[in-house]
């Protein structure tokens, strides 16, 4: 599975958003307001007409990784 790191453009979209996808699909919320996806999901985002930015694209394995790390991380 493809998994996207998207920012969205304004605080407005990104309350929106957040609430949207976590509806429909699991969430990785990350630091900064970001959001760890499935590539899947950007669809859902355009048909709301909810601007984003793909911050990054990467495998599953490398997002659990990633969520590990930066938990690990604040111990």
């Amino acid at each position: 599975m493809r998994m996207v790191r998207v920012k969205f453009k304004d605080s407005k979209n990104d309350a929106v958003g957040f609430l949207e996808l976590s509806k429909r699909l699991r969430v990785i919320c990350l630091p900064d307001d970001t959001y760890e996806i499935p590539s899947s999901a950007l669809a859902v985002l355009d048909t709301l007409n909810i601007s984003y930015t793909v911050v990054d694209t990467e495998g599953f394995d490398n997002a659990i990784r990633t969520i590990r790390t930066t938990a690990s991380a604040k111990i």
